[in-house]
């Protein structure tokens, strides 16, 4: 697990307590420069239909959480974010990304690649009241096999980083590489979380 000793706590004490981003220590958005030859295979990812999201920064997840359940932050628990989020995303033919969580929930954004940069996409969310998740993903890591590392400028320029998976969980090894890459981009190393899908309904 990734839970620092202080970030357990905060998890225990705000059982009843709403989400508060500030706990999430994200980041201003920093420069992800565009690499001479495209980090990810395409022709893999064009083979995706859908993946997992097993690893994330808290402030992805919570922004996450926050679309999907459409709520005031202050008006979600927190212990239903890391228990009930079960978050699966699936790659729509006609240019959108569709998130599903929280068993029965759906979330829908634009997706549009950026031209200078094949690793890279905007997402725009439609529909819905909250939208805090939108902004430009940077796909910076991936093994073309299994998994793919991204880093988002969300459009309140705050920085997150998550985990597309083709399964529920990483192996140890993935994880160490995935950690060690989420820190030499320079996001904050306490700021790491990862979901379980032990309980999810599929």
């Amino acid at each position: 697990m990734w839970y620092s000793t202080s970030f357990a706590l905060l998890c225990i004490a705000s059982v009843a307590q709403g989400l508060r981003f500030r706990e999430s220590n994200d980041q201003p958005c920093f420069n992800i420069s565009t690499p001479e030859t495209p980090v990810l295979d395409l022709k893999w990812a064009a083979s995706i239909d859908s993946f997992y999201y097993p690893a994330m920064s808290t402030g992805n997840l919570y922004r996450l959480a926050v679309d999907l359940l459409q709520k005031d932050p202050k008006d979600i628990r927190l212990s239903t974010v890391y228990y009930d989020a079960c978050i699966k995303w699936y790659v729509n033919v006609n240019g959108t990304s569709t998130v599903k969580g929280f068993n029965v929930l759906t979330k829908e954004y634009a997706r549009t690649p950026l031209k200078d940069n094949p690793d890279a996409f905007t997402y725009v969310g439609l529909g819905g009241i909250q939208d805090v998740s939108s902004g430009t993903l940077y796909t910076t890591l991936t093994d073309n096999k299994t998994f793919f590392f991204v880093a988002t400028c969300m459009k309140n320029g705050e920085m997150t980083w998550g985990v597309g998976s083709t399964t529920p969980t990483l192996t140890e090894e993935t994880k160490k590489i995935v950690l060690d890459h989420a820190m030499s981009l320079g996001f904050n190393t306490e700021d790491f979380t990862e979901l379980k899908y032990d309980t999810c309904k599929n």
